[in-house]
């Protein structure tokens, strides 16, 4: 049977840039905005969270979880081919916010060929999140990018796709730089990367750290810039530097955007990812693992030997794509 795949709730500037490139596959179609008024929702969902300390979810949801907002859904406006199966992807991005299962079951029942594929791209190392429990069971197929989720849970191990961004303008002013690092703050990693800051400066480490604005900004420094940068120009200065960054939300572990670019792009990388050792590609050589900014290994970084992962193409779109719909021909039979 053909299939055709429809992708939807996916967030961060990273992951739409990749998807819009998953998307340009002919049997790919890629749900940018998924939801009509998924930004006010969210900014609702965090005020009343905040009026009501916390306990405004259940409110929201109970909304959403109605048929009114059917049709502002992408999905509800889909071609879905009776002559195929349609297989949607929806990564659980979203589903913290205005998917449910009541609408999921609504609209299988209007197209019976529809396959769902819940693609969980979180580690979730505390547990699953309520609102990801609530839709499991509407779920064909519940896959993860994270071998512990596969441990933890057994869920289908399915590697993240990789394309690279489509060409824009150059940024004018790129320099060559020892360590970038681009992403969020949060209150588990200010204090780490405050450090690291200080390591950088104590052993003369050319490094430029590009941070989404958070509270105060709370570190001072001229190589520290609080502004969102466009996906295409963090990978324009990525490919500047010698070595990437990676700083991990608290207790998250598995295969990441970072580890991707650093294989793809040939780049070395320092990261607080536990797992990294376990990973494809893995090779100490190019990559190091830390646990607080002390045991980095500064002298490492000055080396001059070329990087060369050897990189066999695993993580491309095709064979994502591939990989898919192997696991959902399996799991017919």
């Amino acid at each position: 049977m053909k299939h055709k795949i429809f992708i939807a709730g996916v967030w961060g500037a990273g992951n739409i840039s990749i998807m819009e490139q998953v998307g340009k596959d002919a049997d790919v179609e890629f749900l940018k905005d998924d939801f009509r008024y998924a930004a006010r929702i969210r900014k609702v969902w965090r005020v009343v969270n905040q009026k009501l300390g916390g306990r405004g979810k259940g409110i929201i949801r109970w909304f959403l979880r109605t048929r009114l907002l059917d049709g502002k859904y992408a999905l509800s406006h889909c071609d879905f081919n009776s002559s195929e199966e349609n297989d949607i992807v929806i990564f659980n991005s979203a589903l913290l916010h205005y998917y449910s299962a009541a609408y999921f079951r609504r609209l299988r029942k209007k197209y019976p060929n529809i396959k769902y594929i819940l693609y969980i791209i979180d580690p979730m190392p505390d547990g699953l999140w309520q609102e990801v429990q609530d839709v499991m069971p509407v779920f064909d197929m519940v896959c993860t990018m994270h071998p512990y989720n596969c441990r933890k849970y057994g869920f289908r191990y399915f590697p993240y796709a990789y394309a690279k961004p489509a060409e824009t303008g150059k940024v004018s002013d790129l320099v060559g730089t020892e360590l970038f690092y681009c992403g969020v703050l949060d209150d588990h990693r200010v204090a780490l990367i405050n450090e690291i800051v200080k390591q950088c400066e104590e052993h003369r480490v050319d490094f430029e750290f590009w941070l989404k604005p958070y509270e105060n900004n709370p570190i001072h420094n001229s190589h520290v810039h609080y502004a969102l940068i466009p996906y295409e120009e963090n990978v324009q200065r990525l490919q500047k530097a010698k070595c990437i960054l990676e700083v991990m939300h608290k207790g998250y572990v598995g295969i990441t955007q970072r580890y991707l670019e650093a294989v793809i792009y040939n780049k070395r990388l320092i990261s607080n990812n536990r797992e990294i050792m376990e990973l494809p590609y893995y090779d100490p050589r190019y990559m190091q693992y830390f646990e607080n900014a002390g045991d980095i290994d500064w002298e490492w970084l000055h080396s001059e030997e070329e990087v060369n992962y050897h990189y066999q193409g695993d993580f491309n779109v095709q064979a994502w794509k591939k990989k898919l719909l192997t696991m959902l021909e399996e799991g017919e039979r």
